[in-house]
């Protein structure tokens, strides 16, 4: 299926209407839905099957570079912001993040630049510093606040300001981790745009 990008429906939450805003330069692979006010910069890779949709809390801005693998689903509450140099957004991903398959990203939340998410993991109300590894299965939620540099182990739930700020620094194991997913994903991209149909630069949707 064809991705779909489309203008959210007026609601008295959202009551301006707004067309996703993404780089000539992002991807986005078949079977995914992108819905209002989102922008999507420069190399970003958005795979098969995701839905991010823009639609009760806006806007969402999605940064170069950032990888959004498959059947991730990210929304936000309804009329629930965080502010970040002086604006209010749904959800603010800065940059070079990976956000892998079937994770779940909930607004108001923000994720730092180079920080990993990995699979089947939950956030949900928070702010997720920069350089930060989340392993497989963890949840990260209720306004926690995990400072740059930070480590989720995989399962592990941080619900309480006094387990964010207990959480330990990335091992030595897994720092350069998202550095290579952010490059793999972005040659990754690039080739399935020359050699296949299954993805289509931002310029073929319109």
């Amino acid at each position: 299926m064809k991705p779909i990008i489309h203008h959210n429906p007026p609601i008295g939450e959202v009551a301006s209407v707004s067309f996703p805003t993404i780089s000539k330069d992002a991807v986005i692979g078949k079977g995914t839905i992108i819905v209002g006010d989102v922008i999507i910069e420069e190399h970003s890779f958005i795979g098969f099957n995701n839905l991010i949709r823009s639609d009760s809390s806006c806007p969402f801005f999605i940064g170069a570079y950032t990888n959004i693998q498959d059947f991730v689903s990210i929304h936000a509450t309804p009329n629930e912001y965080l502010d970040f140099n002086g604006q209010k957004w749904g959800v603010f991903l800065e940059g070079n993040n990976s956000i892998l398959h079937q994770a779940v990203v909930h607004g108001p939340i923000f994720i730092g630049n180079n920080t990993y998410v990995g699979q089947s993991t939950s956030l949900n109300h928070a702010v997720i510093g920069r350089n930060c590894v989340i392993l497989h299965g963890a949840t990260v939620a209720n306004n926690v606040v995990i400072a740059d540099d930070r480590f989720v182990e995989p399962g592990k739930t941080v619900w309480t300001q006094e387990q964010a700020d207990a959480l330990p620094v990335v091992p030595e194991k897994y720092k350069g981790l998202n550095e290579k997913i952010v490059d793999h994903y972005y040659r990754l991209g690039k080739s399935y745009v020359a050699h296949t149909p299954l993805f289509e630069g931002s310029s073929e949707l319109k």
